[in-house]
């Protein structure tokens, strides 16, 4: 019997679109707003004023450097908190559900803003900041999976990577917010106000955390098969005993039994390749940080004074640059279930490189024709950034992980991105103050490595349900071929048919420990 006024009584695509309006979308607004909240305040004289140990705008030689280097310490703290939040969600997210793990961020995130906003001294300022990071990295690590456990195959692109569309939104927010604060005539008003504005979106999402459902397949998981299937019949609109949630159901039940879930097989790869996989999603959400992305949100408005915009004039092109950016993270809602998350990557690393390698040819305080090419090519950065990098990272560390293991393979990717976040936060004002735009040529190295590294051996997960993963890295023998696996293994409908690789002539591989137990039970 289904459940017609639990939810807020909302079923099927309605239920879905609430989901990612009242919990989604404000969460990774308050994740974007924080990654972006120290670039529109850090050269205000206000905010120097009260941290001068961080000025990196009035000082010069030895001084700046110093200071450079503090101030890489303080905004990378933020990374290193939520490299923790990631990796203890590995010891209770199993425990209490995505939910609640959701909630346990939105809290210390109020705190740590309260704390970050308040503060007179560096110190308070310092422990602020490792609070806000530890929420951001446990909400992180929760909403991913909690998005893409309730999630079909066939939109579960696009849905997750309004992820991205949300953090380059809240980016943009932090940077208007600044900018406007920063007319106010009350010195301490133009930085603390912008600081602690996201406890706004924290409070709004909390009541929802105990309206709308849990993951089915964390219900499943705890033995709670009933209430699963009550949930799985109101995200698909269907009764509880149709063909549709059975089917579901039973995907469900063959991947737990699959895996022993012991943490030991994350060292390991087995059968079901879990390390292999673990190894795969941590180098994605690694491409996330390591193109350069950190070094333009921490210090936006930085770089555009090295460009020799300063003042005002770095401030709004910092504000109009992360509004871009969110415009450019609309388009990939639309190609990422139709073309893939491959060609997504590679378009992206190519754009990427291109961009970096321009940059540091032509910044550097440069005037004329060549600080106009500076700065279209960092626009033209942050256009191509959000088509692969932004959302879909996080996306694709969630569905190549095994049910009984999605919860600790997400958290060790997403502390990868916040320990690579952390490594360009603390280098990037030292590396821009010795070397100039020549610092952008690590970036456009590193961007122009990604696009073999996904060709050779990054998966198609796109249309691929989250248990047809698990059959993709089973039939996989080497890190070499699971790319080929995963073109040759047949589409859910189709699970039939055998696959042949007529190329090489090999035999046709069995499919029939793909198929889902009611579909075995049915041919025996």
């Amino acid at each position: 019997m289904a459940r017609e006024n639990s939810y807020l009584g909302l079923r099927g695509s309605r239920l879905k679109v609430a989901m990612v309006l009242l919990i989604v979308a404000p969460s990774f607004l308050l994740f974007g707003y924080n990654n972006g909240s120290t670039g529109g305040i850090a050269t205000l004289e206000s905010f120097v004023k009260q941290f001068p140990s961080l000025d990196t705008v009035n000082t010069e030689g030895a001084q700046k450097t110093y200071n450079a280097r503090i101030k890489g310490v303080v905004t990378g703290s933020y990374d290193l908190g939520a490299v923790v939040g990631s990796l203890l969600c590995i010891s209770y997210s199993d425990r209490i559900g995505r939910l609640r793990t959701t909630l346990i961020g939105l809290v210390l995130s109020i705190i740590g803003l309260a704390l970050e906003s308040s503060a007179f001294s560096l110190g308070q300022f310092l422990v602020g900041r490792l609070i806000v990071g530890g929420a951001i990295g446990t909400i992180s690590s929760a909403i991913p999976v909690w998005q893409s456990e309730c999630s079909t195959s066939a939109h579960r692109g696009a849905f997750v990577l309004l992820e991205g569309v949300c953090i380059s939104g809240g980016i943009t927010l932090s940077e208007w917010v600044s900018f406007g604060f920063s007319f106010s005539s009350v010195e301490a008003v133009q930085w603390r106000v912008p600081l602690v504005f996201p406890v706004i979106l924290a409070i709004f999402v909390i009541p929802f955390i105990f309206l709308l459902p849990e993951s089915p397949r964390w219900l499943a998981r705890k033995g709670r098969l009933e209430e699963a299937r009550i949930v799985l019949a109101a995200l698909e609109d269907e009764e509880e005993t149709s063909l549709r949630v059975q089917e579901e159901m039973a995907e469900i039940e063959r991947s737990l039994s699959a895996v022993s879930g012991s943490l030991k097989e994350l060292t390991r790869n087995g059968e079901e390749r879990v390390l292999h996989r673990t190894v795969l999603a941590a180098c994605g959400q690694m491409f996330q940080q390591m193109c350069g992305i950190s070094a333009m949100v921490f210090y936006t408005t930085t770089i555009f004074d090295d460009l020799g915009f300063t003042g005002l004039k770095s401030r709004i092109l910092g504000a109009c640059l992360t509004s871009f950016q969110t415009v450019s993270s609309l388009l990939p809602l639309f190609l990422i279930d139709r073309y893939g998350r491959r060609k997504l990557f590679m378009i992206t690393g190519t754009g990427l490189a291109l961009s970096t390698a321009v940059l540091a040819g032509t910044g550097g305080k440069s005037q004329g024709s060549a600080g106009t090419a500076a700065v279209v090519f960092v626009f033209l950065f942050d256009f191509f950034y959000p088509m692969g990098f932004l959302g879909q990272t996080f996306l694709y560390a969630s569905e190549l992980a095994p049910l009984r293991h999605r919860v600790p393979i997400t958290a060790i990717a997403n502390a990868t991105q916040w320990l690579c976040q952390f490594i360009v936060a603390q280098v990037t004002p030292p590396g821009t103050t010795n070397l100039g735009s020549h610092y952008w040529i690590i970036f456009a190295v590193l961007n122009a490595t990604f696009v073999p590294l996904v060709y050779f051996f990054f998966p198609e997960t796109s249309g691929r349900s989250l248990e047809e993963m698990d059959a993709i890295f089973r039939e996989s023998k080497s890190v070499f071929d699971v790319v080929k696996v995963s073109r040759q293994l047949p589409r859910h409908e189709n699970l039939s048919a055998p696959i042949s690789d007529k190329s090489s002539g090999e035999s046709p591989v069995e499919v029939a420990a793909w198929k889902p137990k009611y579909v075995q039970e049915e041919n025996v």
